[in-house]
């Protein structure tokens, strides 16, 4: 007689952090649909039973903002907390982020009264599969040039840009690699997908208007695509980074240049659904599938 085996998967803890790349936009993305949560849908369609947590800072998201979060006992409702704060000052700091997110938004961000009991870092130690989302690094950039994309367009902020950019890239993979060395140090089982950057149309309309602007001083400049550089300069590193750790895929998501929202430098709903299913092709190599 044919013994029938039952398939039983996994039961899988993801999480998600430094920075979600999962910013709502209103005209297409009402629901508010990031990635991590078409992750967590895709695995539970599979069959996976899935537990987790997205603690993107929002705000800031440096990569010291996350050891912060996992070395010290910060409760769930404190992570939740800082979130709604950190939408609010953006939105009255930048008013682009008012077309991102709408004053909506924090109403999907609940706290619950188990939320103050549970820290993240408890959470993570205990994952028996945690599965880490990881995507950080650029806001490390910004920070050690002192200036953001917008910033650049004025050219006295350009001048004190460091003249050799390789040593703050190395500066910010060196920061990102001592986040998996401790996200690896609490919990020996943890798999990493490491996001790259991607290359917004955002960056190539503020390239352009630099260029112009260095045209009309010295009508012989030759147009040169800083921001494509970088970017390409910061992922080619990542990913050499990523093949000294086991536990680490890196997951090149370049092609969400022609998925952004318009006048952001973040994706818009197929984007969001494009990296998730570009995350999940990684982790099913990954999976005991027994």
């Amino acid at each position: 007689m044919m013994i029938r085996k039952e398939i039983v998967l996994k039961e899988l803890q993801v999480f998600c952090g430094v920075n979600s790349l999962g910013m709502p936009y209103t005209r297409d993305n009402k629901n508010h649909i990031g990635f991590y949560d078409v992750v967590i849908k895709e695995l539970i369609r599979k069959g996976y039973g899935v537990s987790g947590l997205n603690f993107s800072r929002l705000d800031n998201n440096h990569t010291w903002d996350f050891e912060d979060n996992l070395t010290k006992d910060r409760s769930i409702a404190y992570l939740k907390k800082l979130q709604i704060q950190s939408i609010d000052d953006l939105r009255n700091t930048n008013a682009l982020f008012k077309l991102v997110v709408p004053d909506s938004f924090k109403h999907t961000i609940n706290i619950m009264p188990s939320d103050y009991d549970i820290t993240l870092k408890s959470l993570y130690l205990m994952a028996e599969n945690p599965i880490f989302i990881y995507s950080a690094g650029p806001n490390d950039l910004f920070s050690y040039i002192r200036s953001g994309p917008f910033e650049l367009i004025e050219k006295k902020v350009r001048d004190q840009l460091p003249k050799d950019i390789i040593p703050v890239l190395k500066q910010c993979i060196g920061n990102v690699k001592n986040n998996w060395e401790l996200l690896f140090q609490l919990n020996s089982k943890v798999k990493i997908v490491a996001l790259s950057h991607f290359y917004s149309p955002l960056y190539d309309k503020l390239q352009k208007i630099i260029y112009f602007q260095e045209l009309l001083e010295n009508r012989h400049t030759k147009y040169e695509d800083v921001y494509m550089k970088v970017t390409g300069l910061y992922n080619d590193m990542l990913s050499e980074a990523s093949e000294k750790y086991d536990f680490v895929d890196y997951c090149d998501i370049t092609f969400l240049n022609n998925y952004c929202a318009p006048m952001d430098f973040h994706p818009n709903t197929k984007g969001n659904e494009l990296i998730g299913e570009a995350i999940i092709e990684k982790l099913e190599r990954k999976l005991d599938k027994k």
